[in-house]
């Protein structure tokens, strides 16, 4: 996540805590994100992840 350049317009997937993203979309895609988590939190529910996608976003942008 915190390798990604987001200062630029980017489009997000976001995939379901169960299923993912499919393949086919996954191929679609130019990058691949991760956000790095410390303990014994497995994931996060897509609004979460999200959430904190969207701050690392505005962070760059204003930082």
């Amino acid at each position: 996540l915190y390798d990604a350049d987001f200062r630029k317009p980017k489009a997000l997937v976001m995939g379901a805590e169960d299923t993912g993203i499919s393949k086919e979309v996954l191929k679609l895609c130019d990058e691949q994100l991760a956000i790095p988590m410390i303990g014994k939190i497995e994931s996060l529910n897509v609004s979460a992840a999200a959430a904190v996608l969207l701050f690392e976003i505005v962070r760059q942008r204003i930082g």
